[in-house]
């Protein structure tokens, strides 16, 4: 028999208090769903560290880099609409940069930068004298990305184009820019018509959210803070849990080849897919080989925020905090096991409602190692406990392993 829903929430919140107690998070949030819906979800602890006004539900979580798959689905919903292609250049998108831009980066498609091919250096750690000229940017949020854009392109490339990966939220930036050159709106005009009202995802928003404080340090001391406007491509959103669900579920449906309202098929195998091999794909770590996860991870340093697919097992789980202290990355990592762990008993039989054998690393997600989902192959036995198999179907469970960039104090 499967675990009621009652008892799939309860369970939740006491795993998530448990883990909140032992890693000091201030607040800790955790989202099981499928392709129909979301299943449980649970919000616990406080909104600011030293204050008593719980945390709840639809309060708004910053998500930092999980942002880039939004940027990448936004993309693909202007190319369908024939705003724009994949192989739309740096050369067509900025005409009146053709001088400034380096010559190495004319060719560089779209498609390149949500793959981080482009050429551009690898910033996690962002080049601090850039980072500073785009952080006192003002006004116009179209032209401030436009100057930004100029002073990214107009140094030489790291590694020839479409070579090699490297981790690049000034690319995000830059793609974030052709979308607007091609729209004539705003990246953030184009995420609330697009995204957030086609889904509903209504308390999401951009840059720090206001009522809901990010942390750093151990203790964690409150912080309404946030990387750069002009960076939002690269990792500005915040969102409730039910906001990012249907996101996520979204990505599931397309994944597993199920119809979906805003994108077409080939355009979901476009962004899942992984033509190099690097483990990456449009704002998605993806796995090597089946069975499959499309994963990422995200911080701005004051918050971290985890999402994790699992198409064979119709399965996705969100997990969040507001603090960007390293002990974090721990909560967050022990809320994604506890969720995963209810998530494989919500409809498996009762004797296989354990965790998983060996625990994630939150840690190779962050660094972006090479993601090596394992499972067990024994045809027809469930594939936590290998005891035999029930009248019920029970879906292949997975071990994701997969990145995003660090959480330092840049989109992430």
């Amino acid at each position: 028999m499967s675990v009621p829903l009652f008892n799939l929430m309860a369970e939740l919140v006491q795993q998530l208090e448990s883990i909140r107690a032992a890693t000091g998070a201030p607040a800790l949030g955790a989202l099981i769903g499928d392709s129909r819906g979301v299943k449980a979800q649970a919000v616990v602890g406080v909104r600011e560290a030293g204050k008593p006004e719980r945390a709840r539900l639809d309060d708004p979580f910053h998500i930092g880099s999980c942002t880039k798959a939004m940027t990448a689905m936004l993309a693909a919903r202007l190319i369908e609409q024939g705003k724009l292609r994949w192989e739309h250049t740096i050369e067509e998108a900025f005409p009146d940069l053709k001088a400034r831009v380096h010559p190495d980066y004319h060719p560089v498609t779209l498609r390149q930068l949500l793959q981080h091919r482009s050429g551009l250096p690898e910033d996690r750690a962002p080049n601090p004298g850039l980072f500073l000229k785009i952080r006192g940017l003002q006004g116009d949020l179209r032209q401030q990305r436009l100057k930004a854009t100029g002073w990214i392109l107009e140094q030489p490339p790291a590694s020839e184009p479409n070579t090699r990966f490297a981790y690049s939220n000034f690319g995000y930036l830059v793609a974030g820019a052709m979308l607007e050159q091609a729209t004539g709106r705003s990246w953030e005009e184009l995420m609330r018509a697009h995204l957030f009202k086609s889904l509903k995802m209504r308390m999401a928003g951009f840059g720090a959210p206001q009522r809901f404080a990010g942390h750093s340090g151990d203790p964690p001391k409150p912080i309404f803070y946030d990387n750069p406007p002009a960076l939002g491509p690269a990792g500005t959103v915040h969102c409730s849990l039910h906001d990012w669900a249907a996101f996520a579920r979204l990505h599931l449906q397309g994944a597993r080849g199920q119809k979906t309202m805003l994108l077409r098929p080939e355009s979901f195998a476009e962004l899942h897919a992984d033509p190099h091999q690097q483990g990456y794909s449009m704002g998605w770590i993806v796995s090597q080989k089946p069975p499959r996860t499309l994963s990422h991870a995200g911080s701005n340093t004051f918050w971290f925020a985890v999402v994790v697919i699992e198409p064979d097992a119709d399965r996705f789980y969100l997990v969040a905090t507001n603090w960007g202290h390293p002990k974090a990355t721990e909560a967050c990592e022990r809320g994604l096991q506890a969720a995963r762990s209810l998530g494989i008993s919500f409809n498996q039989p009762s004797r296989c409602r354990k965790i998983i054998g060996s625990p994630l690393t939150i840690s190779r997600l962050v660094n972006k190692a090479a993601p090596t989902p394992t499972s067990p192959r024994a045809r027809g036995r469930c594939p936590t406990c290998q005891s035999a198999p029930s009248r019920r179907r029970s879906p292949p469970a997975t071990r994701a392993r997969s990145g995003s960039s660090s959480p330092r104090r840049s989109a992430s």
